[in-house]
């Protein structure tokens, strides 16, 4: 079944992905990408080492992980206008906190309720809620949304610089404070509205059972998998990138030209998917997602240092396009009956390694870089064997129910 805004018209797509699209550059400038910058003022005025700093980090990471499921249940009830400016509150209450810490205790209270707040307002919330409003047609939308998180660090980056050389570390928090009241809150309190959706009261034993089948479909363990999988690789990778780059003998001038290029080659890969992505269906832009890791790896053994920058390359269309598979695979499979709550199970597992991935990462890199790309290689291999299962299972029920290929394409 799905669940429809009484306001939908022609004009609602476009509308709705400038909604939910221009609130995740400051969601995700203020939260993920915000340590890149302020990790070491931030450590240095506390007193404490930059590893405290990541801890602290890591735990709003995993609490964004852990509360996901409740959070698209909220949304597949309630939907996006009534639950993600919540979020915003949250997140300027953990920077308020952040800017006002004089001890690491405070620091890690902040990370954790900017955490409580990035689960309320980043990725999965703005697809939920997309899906809330156009069910199985939400695939531009969702599309549209990863085109603007992709500007996210181009845009906060220099402006959390600019406010720290020019002011202090904790005006620059100060200010993505406000900009969730004064910018993202409002914007998403202008979301259409919709109905809320009944759920029928069941108490007891019979609870229970739904919930363990809804948290144990073996489909839905495949593609927790799959995303847990593609996790390791897109933060473990792409948080160590110069290391790694410099470990496979890179000089200076390329490890930096490296990291100059995988922001744009991530971005560029989601200009791509707007204008021909229509001709695609989620399958096949999860196939190239997927693939692009293991092939930039597979280069390099072949061809050594002259093939880093195709290898950086690879790695950031398979992360720019990631954003979309997760939020469009699941879509086609499960339809848009809770596809928040689900989608919060399935990406659980992905959140938690992605937390732990770049320690993971870094502790392989001090034995080789070598090693960090055969064990990515490994584990993309592994997430593209289950998506060719995905695929064998998509043909069948294509065959049974022609209805269910349909769903397929951005054109939706």
């Amino acid at each position: 079944m799905e669940y429809r805004s009484k306001q939908a018209n022609l004009k609602l797509p476009t509308s709705l992905m400038l909604k939910l699209g221009i609130p995740q550059i400051i969601g995700w400038g203020s939260g993920f990408y915000l340590p890149a910058i302020l990790a070491v003022p931030i450590s240095a005025s506390l007193g404490i080492s930059q590893d405290i700093f990541f801890w602290a980090f890591t735990l709003s990471l995993l609490v964004a992980g852990l509360v996901g499921p409740r959070v698209g249940r909220a949304i597949d009830r309630f939907g996006g206008r009534r639950v993600m400016p919540i979020g915003n509150i949250v997140f300027a209450a953990g920077l308020s906190l952040m800017a006002m810490s004089s001890e690491v205790w405070m620091l890690f209270a902040a990370w954790m309720i900017t955490g409580l707040g990035a689960s309320v307002g980043n990725y999965d919330a703005a697809f939920a809620t997309a899906v809330r409003h156009l069910g199985q047609k939400a695939n531009p939308v969702i599309a549209g949304i990863t085109l603007f998180s992709g500007f996210a660090s181009s845009i906060s980056w220099p402006l959390t610089s600019y406010l720290l050389a020019e002011f202090s570390w904790q005006s620059a928090v100060w200010f993505w404070a406000a900009m969730h009241i004064f910018v993202a809150m409002p914007i998403h309190l202008s979301l259409p509205r919709v109905e809320t959706r009944e759920v029928p009261a069941v108490t007891g034993p019979i609870k229970k059972v739904m919930r363990r089948r809804f948290k144990l479909d073996p489909l839905t363990l495949v593609f927790a998998l799959i995303f847990a999988l593609e996790g390791f690789i897109v933060t473990g990778i792409n948080t160590t990138l110069p290391v790694l780059v410099g470990g496979l003998g890179a000089d200076t001038n390329l490890v930096l030209l490296a990291s100059v290029v995988l922001g744009p080659a991530q971005v560029l890969s989601r200009v791509l998917l707007m204008l021909v992505g229509k001709y695609l269906g989620p399958m096949q832009i999860a196939g190239i997602s997927i693939v692009a890791h293991p092939l930039g790896v597979a280069l390099l053994m072949i061809f050594g240092e002259g093939a880093i920058l195709w290898f950086v390359i690879l790695q950031g269309v398979g992360v720019g396009l990631n954003p979309y598979v997760r939020g469009s695979l699941p879509l086609l499979f499960f339809g848009s009956d809770r596809y928040g709550q689900r989608q919060g199970y399935i990406m659980m597992p992905s959140k938690i390694v992605s937390a732990l991935s770049p320690t993971l990462i870094t502790a392989m890199l001090i034995v080789s870089a070598q090693l960090a790309v055969t064990v990515s290689m490994a584990v993309g291999a592994m997430a593209l064997v289950l998506l060719v299962l995905l695929s064998t299972l998509h043909r069948r029920r294509s065959a049974v129910d022609p209805q269910f290929s349909a769903a397929s394409g951005l054109e939706n």
